[in-house]
Order: structure tokens, then sequence, then C-alpha cells
């Protein structure tokens, strides 16, 4: 029989102690966003170029366009970005996004420590999880659904009756507007609960995803046509084999994946050793000390992790977004280790610092590296101007992923330019086409740079480009580009040979 959770071993020491952790912890998370000029966050531009267009079809000024239907997902995050760009420029904007997010991932772990009364340590080692790839690429519409999806666990986890229900279907609904892929979690993992016959009222938890469920039923379909109506691909793509995911370099991606190196790799193992001391030293009382609701939670996402595939729907890191929440979930479920408490704070929070620290300076050597010439170019834009931009680098020595993909979208963002690409096309934004949208043949040029020609600038007037020396040259004679100015930074503004 499993202890009451009153029984269980809770944060001991002063009362203000675990929440100056939590405060501490915040505030190293959120300083690498305020370091650098532009965060290497991918698709954050594009989410911001999202709130300029909402502003333009409310004025009237994009008949082309409409606001997202009432009861499309993952538009959750849009009413934060939009609280953020109403009190400060979208550069600034974008940092406090992505520290809100931060600090939100980080809140939404320590109130299921709390509420499920975990131990401090437990918490304070998967700190460092907070520096992963979902922030690295911007998918901050997933991002959002993380502490949600804590909530939803406390909710229900609660003395089951009417009450009950009535937060989890309040959860619910939260969850599908953060992301639809965090309400079926949700929903797998309610199920699985009463599998595992853990103690509620199945009839009312169940009852509880409904409305849910009704809006996902009548959204899915239109999401799949409008894309498959853009071009782009709805099939499911595995780039590795399960197996594969067990290496530790994959793993590791996976788990954080955002600084070159092997930092995080050497983090896999110190998790890996803590999880396996734990369970050596505390093997006799495991059953009794183990979190069933949240390790049932954790071995969900680790499924998911292992067999789905990597690009489903047009939505990429299918399997991989799941790993650093389902890690934070297992540290959360087992108990710590059995040894001093002080030992696995200060393990845990020397960790986060060094992540911080190690963040820090990767990201002010790419900010060096890749963004000189980027702000200067943009503001030399104007609203009349339509942008073709690509990013002809690729990537960096710094910083894991593509995080120039997408920085040609600051230029709608800050000056309201017109670009070759935008999440409008991906039905999952705030505004979205009136009409399915045509097939837009420069949207691939984003991920193909060296493949674009110069019949692919026909309605565009500006070109900004991202490369070293060499790739400027080529670019400037492959697609007949003239320099705005004598720019030799690594981002250039061209105009087509010929126009003004």
């Amino acid at each position: 029989m499993p202890k009451p959770l009153s029984e269980l071993s809770v944060p001991d020491g002063p009362r203000w102690g675990p929440p100056v952790l939590l405060l501490l912890a915040i505030v190293v998370a959120i300083l690498p966003f305020w370091v650098v000029s532009v965060p290497p966050s991918t698709d954050l531009p594009q989410h911001l170029s999202q709130i300029f267009l909402f502003e333009e079809t409310l004025a009237g000024n994009r008949p082309e366009l409409v606001v997202t239907p009432w009861y499309y997902p993952n538009t959750l995050v849009y009413g934060l970005i939009y609280s953020f760009w109403l009190v400060a420029d979208p550069l600034v904007a974008g940092r406090l996004i992505l520290s809100a997010l931060a600090a939100g991932w980080l809140l939404g772990s320590y109130a299921l420590a709390r509420c499920r009364r975990r131990q401090i340590e437990s918490w304070l080692i998967g700190v460092p999880l907070v520096f992963n790839f979902l922030f690295y690429w911007g998918l901050l519409n997933f991002l959002v659904g993380w502490p949600v999806f804590c909530l939803f666990v406390v909710v229900a986890s609660r003395r089951p009756g009417w009450l009950q229900a009535a937060g989890m279907a309040g959860t619910a609904l939260l969850l599908y507007y953060a992301h639809a892929l965090w309400f079926l979690m949700a929903s797998v993992w309610v199920i699985a609960r009463f599998v595992d016959k853990q103690p509620g009222s199945w009839r009312l938890s169940l009852a509880s995803l409904v409305p849910a469920w009704v809006l996902a039923c009548i959204w899915y379909p239109q999401l799949a046509m409008n894309r498959q109506a853009s071009g782009v691909s709805t099939m499911p793509e595995w780039s590795t084999m399960p197996l594969e995911r067990a290496k530790l370099e994959y793993f590791a991606n996976a788990a954080q994946g955002g600084l070159q190196g092997s930092l995080e790799q050497m983090f896999v193992i110190i998790l890996a050793a803590w999880i396996l001391l734990a369970v050596v030293t505390r093997w006799r009382q495991l059953d009794s000390e183990i979190d069933r609701p949240l390790f049932l939670a954790a071995l969900g996402l680790l499924l998911a992790y292992w067999v789905l595939p990597w690009n489903y729907m047009n939505t990429i890191f299918f399997n991989q977004r799941w790993l650093p929440c389902a890690l934070v979930l297992l540290l959360l479920a087992l108990p710590a280790p059995r040894m001093a408490r002080v030992y696995g704070i200060t393990v845990g929070l020397g960790l986060t610092l060094i992540f911080s620290l190690a963040t820090i300076k990767s990201w002010r050597d790419w900010d060096e590296e890749q963004m000189g010439g980027f702000l200067a170019s943009v503001h030399q834009l104007n609203k009349a101007d339509r942008v073709f931009g690509v990013d002809m680098d690729g990537g960096s020595i710094y910083v894991k992923g593509r995080p120039g993909l997408q920085l040609s979208s600051y230029a709608q963002a800050l000056r309201g330019c017109d670009t070759n690409f935008s999440f409008t096309e991906h039905y999952s934004g705030i505004v979205q086409y009136r009409n399915p949208a045509h097939v837009n043949p420069t949207r691939e040029l984003v991920w193909s740079p060296f493949r674009s020609k110069p019949d692919h600038l026909v309605g565009f007037n500006r070109v900004l480009i991202n490369g070293d020396a060499n790739l400027h040259d080529f670019v400037r004679q492959r697609l007949n580009l003239d320099p705005i100015d004598d720019s030799r930074a690594t981002w250039r503004l061209y105009r087509i040979s010929g126009q003004p």
C-alpha cells in the first residue's frame, strides 16, 4: 500500500528556503535572454509577426487574412505575446515572452513538486532541463502547454467529485488552447490512470474531457485540408528509428539540444547516475515512495519520445519535444537518493549556474559571429518593401539548430514588410488566410537557400542575406543583386539589379 501523500518526504529547513531556490532558478534561467541583441530562438520572429498581422487584420488592412476561429487550438500563447507587445517594442516583447515561458516552465514543475509533496532536490536537479531546444527553436505554443499540463495533473489528483471534474474540464480546455498535443497527452494519461486502477471517478474524468474533444473534432479536419492545400508534407517522417534514440548524442540533443560541445551529454550522464542512485538507495521503499501518477505521466511521455515520428502534419520534433518534460516528471516521481539534502541542492544549483553561464558565453559568441549588421539592415527597410530573406550560413559553432532560419521575419515584426514566408500558411497561429493558401514556391527556400534563383525574386524589391564574404559574392552574382550600402557584415541588405 503506497504511503499517503502527507507522509512522503517534503522539503525541510526554513519555510522560505524552497521559494528562494525557485526565485534563484528563475533569475539564472532567464538571464541569457537579456545579454544578446536578439535571442537565438528560431521561430520567435514568426510569432511576433503573427501579432503584427493580427493588428493589421483587425484594422482591415489585410483582407486576404482572417483571425483564427475561436475553436482552433495552439493560440493561448498569443494572448501572452500580445500583452507584452502592447507595452514594449517587438525586440523587448520577444525577450519578455521567452522569459515568461522559462519562468512558467520552472513554476509549473515547482508547483507540481510542492502539491505532490516531492523533495526539493528532485525538482532542483531537473532545473537545467529548462535550457532545452524548445526555446532554441521557438516552439512557444508547445512551451506554454507545459505549466498548464502540470496544473492539469494537480487538479486531476485532487479528491474526486463534481468540483474536481469542473476543474479538469477547465484545465483541459486551457490545455487544448495551449497546444492540441498537450491535450491529447493529458487524455491518454487520464485513461492510463484508470487502467492502472488509480483512485478517482473514471466517468467524471472522461466527461471532463468531452468539451475539448468536441472542439478538436471540428478543428482537425480543417487543419488537414488547409495544410494539404498549402503543399506542406502531412505524412509521418522518421529521421531515426527507436533504437537509435537511445544513443547518448541523440538523447542529449532531445533532452536539451542547445549548446555545441559535450556539456549536455555530461548532464544526461549525471541525471542517469542520480536516477540509478535513487533506485539503489531507496529500493526497499521504492514502491511506497514513488509517485505513481507522475511516474505514469513520465512513462507516457517517454513512450512518445521512443515511438513517434520526427515529423507529422508539418510538426517537427514530434517525438523529441516530449523528452525534457518526461525527464522532469521522472525525477519528481522517484524519491531523491538517500543522502544529505544539502548535497542534492548544491548539485542542482551548481548545474543550473553552469548551464546559465555556458549559455551566456555561447550566445554572446553567436551574437558576434552571426548577427553583425542584422538590426542595421532591418532598420533600413520601409513598410512598403517586400523582403526575400534567407540564412545562407545555416548553423553555428556555438549554438545547435538553425537560429538564423526565420530571422528575416523581423522585417515584418519590426518594420511591417511582407516577407517570403509567414506562419500564416501553417494555419496554427492567430491569423490565417481567408481562403486556402496557394503553394508558396519560396517557402522551401527558407530551409534550402542555395536553391534560390532570380525567378524566385519576382514580386520582391529587397533581399536580406546572412553569410560570409564568399557566400555574399556567390549570391550577388547568382541572383543579380546590388548592395544597399558598403556593409561588410554577415547580414547585408540588397536591391535587385535594375530596381530602385
